[in-house]
Order: C-alpha cells, then structure tokens, then sequence
C-alpha cells in the first residue's frame, strides 16, 4: 500500500539508534513503509535532533493523531488513535534507555517539508505518561524521553 495520496497521514519516527524493519506479522507497532519513500524520510528529516529516521504505523494501518479538537467530533476514532499511541510508547520503551529520547512528527504525505506547528509541540515522559494530556496535531513534533 505503499505511496499513499495526498490524504494519508503519516508518522515518523527519529531515534539515535537503528531499528529494523517489521517482519513478524504479529506486531502491534510497525517499522517499515506504508505512505512514505527514502525521499520523504530525507525531507522530513528537518525536523529532527535525532540521526534515524522511520516511518511508524499500526498493524491496522492506524494513525496517531488525537487531541481535543478530534475528541468532540471523532470519539471513536480518538479513543482508538490514544490506544495505538500508548502501544507506540510500549514498543518506545523497550528500546530507550534511560534519560535518552526518540522524537515523532506527524503530518500529510507531501507535507514533509512544510513549517510545524511549534506551538503545538510537547515533550512526553514515558515514566510519567498521561494520555489525556497528550495531544497530537498535524505536524506536530513529539519529543518522547525515558
């Protein structure tokens, strides 16, 4: 399904060290290309401190978009964007180490080089998580620490 139209969402993921691509079909969370090429990691790449980039997704094809906004008009779909969220901070665990970070920005395919939504940026704490106080625009950068 590679190579999404202009109206796919897509997330990436900025890590320090490498992460395979997703072969086991049993995983929740998935490493590999769903929306994104080579050429979109390298664009979205200004967004990022961290040296790797990734494109993430669900074994659903879930996005990882919620926030007040979408909550009222788009509850299912919020609550169901929150889960696959905190599963994304599961998987993030076991790879960060201590006092280390990862970073995810989320936006449109096509959008990669466009100015984020500073304003709407956040720093996450994995040992102190509360998904109702995280909220995910598009583009959007996340700094998620352990």
């Amino acid at each position: 399904m590679k190579r999404g139209h202009k109206l796919s969402l897509v997330t990436y993921l900025a890590t320090n060290f490498t992460l395979p691509f997703t072969e086991d079909g049993d995983k929740k969370i998935l490493v590999g290309e769903c929306f994104s090429d080579i050429e979109d990691r390298q664009k979205v790449r200004k967004h990022f401190s961290n040296k790797y980039v990734y494109e993430i997704f669900t074994d659903e094809g879930g996005e990882f978009w919620f926030n007040d906004d979408c909550k009222e008009e788009y509850l299912d779909g919020n609550l169901k964007s929150q889960e696959d969220f905190l599963e994304l901070c599961k998987f993030l665990d076991t790879y960060l180490e201590k006092d280390t970070y990862c970073e995810v920005y989320v936006c449109w395919i096509g959008e990669e080089e466009e100015e984020r939504n500073k304003e709407c940026d956040q720093v996450i704490n994995l040992n102190n998580l509360d998904i109702e106080k995280v909220q995910i625009h598009e583009k959007t950068l996340l700094i998620i620490r352990k």
